[in-house]
């Protein structure tokens, strides 16, 4: 028998409900079978603190208890309904500011080229506060020391 047939028909011993060959098979895998025995304790010892679970009084009727059950069960649905809702404005919105003229938005503007002259060597200095200068750092870098070996 495979080991779930096993478990199924100790279950069902613990249960009573097992016919008398069914019982006999069980009482002797008991005496025989070391590990079926500590399979056997523990499904007694489960049994056990689940009859030993102190159930709460409840001061509410079933119907209250269901109705706040499904509000719970409910509520991630409404939340997704609500991001969801979020997203989908978000992008409309961005979609329809990007349609009226007069958009200063960065994000989707070209770069802009300046055209050497033969005679120079150097680009023209623009007004903009950032400059990449890839000749002369504008401080010095420092060498890494080689670890000796």
């Amino acid at each position: 028998m495979q080991k779930r047939d096993c478990f199924e028909l100790l279950s069902a011993y613990l249960d009573g409900e097992v016919t008398a060959s069914e019982r006999k098979q069980v009482e002797e895998w008991l005496s025989t079978d070391d590990s079926f025995k500590c399979l056997y304790k523990r499904l007694l010892n489960l049994r056990k603190g689940l009859q030993n679970i102190p159930v709460p009084p409840t001061n509410q009727s079933s119907e209250t208890t269901i109705e706040q059950v499904l509000k719970r069960v409910k509520r991630p649905y409404d939340l997704a309904w609500i991001f969801g809702g979020a997203a989908l404005a978000a992008c409309i919105l961005g979609t329809v500011s990007t349609l009226f003229p007069g958009n200063s938005s960065r994000i989707l503007q070209m770069a802009e080229t300046t055209e050497l002259t033969p005679a120079v060597t150097q680009p023209a200095i623009s007004d903009s506060s950032l400059m990449v200068a890839l000749n002369k750092p504008v401080m010095e870098i420092p060498k890494t020391a080689i670890a000796p070996k």
